[in-house]
């Protein structure tokens, strides 16, 4: 019995939903009406665990959840099912979210957590290949902005990171821009996207970049190049007699 009691603890919130057989059509009602927003949660995350996540019907669910539900945690959920997606459905969904504000009627306004998961989503996307036509440049612009402005430090370095998968000279700047700050988590990964896209490192110098960006006539020619000052470090001479003497003694004992 009291085997069975640990079992039943230490299991996980996936393994437990799973001993709890519901249809889908009860996981949408729930998703949408259940007041306990415990019973929203494990609803929605039940739908994004399910083989009809990408149905219509559970789309429809899950953006409502994602742009409507109180409950931020639920809100994350949701958006973290839809980052599943191979098509580009989601994106107007992702959209509303981040452009949502207090008067909006289509999403409530999101906090850091929401739009972090968001631009995760996006990223997600675009390296899916899921948007097309206008989409990539409209979420560039989206993330530059989010890059530069956003009041949370987690949502732009999300935001920089992301622009790094995108060549266009459009984020080159805005990269830029973003290593004259004395924060040095969000000039970091600002430098990390610039190599990523350009192979070259300027270590973290705004004004050396915007000189080489100015004379670059394609500075995406070696884009996923590593440039050799940011390689890591091979083993120095103690590591390497370390390991030598580690051998020795193994060859000895067997």
């Amino acid at each position: 019995m009291m085997i069975a009691v640990l079992l039943v603890v230490g299991c996980s919130d996936h393994q437990k939903r799973t001993w709890k057989h519901r249809s889908a059509a009860d996981n949408y009602r729930t998703a949408l009406e259940a007041e306990n927003a415990d019973e929203r949660r494990d609803a929605v995350a039940r739908i994004a665990e399910s083989g009809y996540v990408a149905s219509e019907d559970a789309f429809q669910v899950l953006d409502t959840a994602a742009r409507t539900d109180p409950a931020f945690q639920i809100r994350c959920i949701a958006i973290r099912a839809l980052a599943t997606y191979k098509d580009a459905r989601p994106l107007k969904t992702l959209l509303m979210i981040l452009q949502a504000t207090t008067e909006a009627e289509q999403a409530l306004p999101p906090n850091d957590d929401v739009r972090w998961e968001t631009v995760a989503a996006m990223l997600k996307l675009s390296r899916k290949g899921a948007l097309t036509g206008q989409e990539p440049s409209l979420v560039r612009d989206i993330l530059i902005k989010l890059a530069e402005t956003d009041a949370s430090r987690n949502v732009r370095i999300a935001a920089l990171e992301a622009l790094g998968d995108f060549k266009d000279r459009q984020v080159l700047l805005p990269l830029v821009r973003s290593l004259r700050t004395q924060d040095f988590a969000i000039a970091e990964r600002a430098e990390g996207s610039l190599i990523r896209l350009t192979g070259e490192t300027h270590y973290a110098d705004a004004d050396a970049w915007e000189k080489w960006i100015a004379s670059a006539e394609n500075p995406f020619a070696n884009a996923g190049r590593v440039p050799p000052s940011t390689r890591p470090a091979g083993p120095t001479w103690f590591d390497r007699q370390k390991r030598a003497f580690k051998r020795a003694i193994k060859l000895a004992n067997d």
